[in-house]
This record gives structure tokens, sequence and C-alpha cells, in this order.
């Protein structure tokens, strides 16, 4: 498999990450929560923005931005979040590569509490 005309070297997926999806329970007033559950644990290619890109990512409002390449998997959309070292990150775009359901290449930014 190549990404960019470069091959790509499955040793690269070495950064545990985890999957999770949004989900809304109601509480008793009829109060919404929203929560995360885990989809999966997976491992990942994690590339932080750098150099040109993170000025682009910054002049989008895209404060931290990273790349983030998984195996394909199902069901990855942008209202599912990565979650890394504890921290959440927001799905903006989803690149099935090459369309052959082998990797998928995750654009994502920090997303802010509150």
């Amino acid at each position: 498999m190549k990404i960019n005309e470069k091959p790509f070297n499955p040793g690269e997926l070495r950064t545990p990450v985890t999957l999770k999806k949004r989900t809304v329970s109601a509480e008793t007033g009829g109060f919404q929560t929203p929560t995360w559950t885990t989809i999966a644990s997976v491992y990942a290619r994690w590339i932080n923005a750098h150099g040109n890109e993170a000025w682009t990512a910054n002049s989008a409002g895209a404060e931290a931005a990273a790349t983030v390449t998984i195996r394909y998997r199902a069901g990855i959309d942008t209202t599912c979040a990565v979650e890394k070292d504890g921290k959440l990150w927001e799905i903006v775009s989803i690149d099935d590569i090459r369309e052959r359901h082998e990797l998928l290449e995750l654009k994502v930014r920090r997303m802010r509490s509150g």
C-alpha cells in the first residue's frame, strides 16, 4: 500500500488510541447528557500538524491539529472522536485511502472542554 506515492510501513501504527462514539442519555427531569462510548482501542500513526500545515490549521480555527492513520474500520464518521493520552480529538475529515478499505486517514483537532 502507498500513501502519497510512498510505501506505507504497518510498523508505523504504534500509537495507542481509542475510538469513541457520542451517545446521549436522558436523565431525570428530561435533561440530556452526552457521553462517549468506546468503539475500539487501536494502534495508529499519529502526526501532529507542523510547518505550513500548522499555519493552515490555525487559520481555520483548529488550535491543535493532527493526522491519524488507522486500519480501516466501518462505522467511523465525523460524529466520532479519537482519545489519545486522556484527551479527546474531534474528527474533522475522513479519507478511505484510495477507497480500498485498508487504511483510514483522519484529520483531527483537539476538542475544547466544556
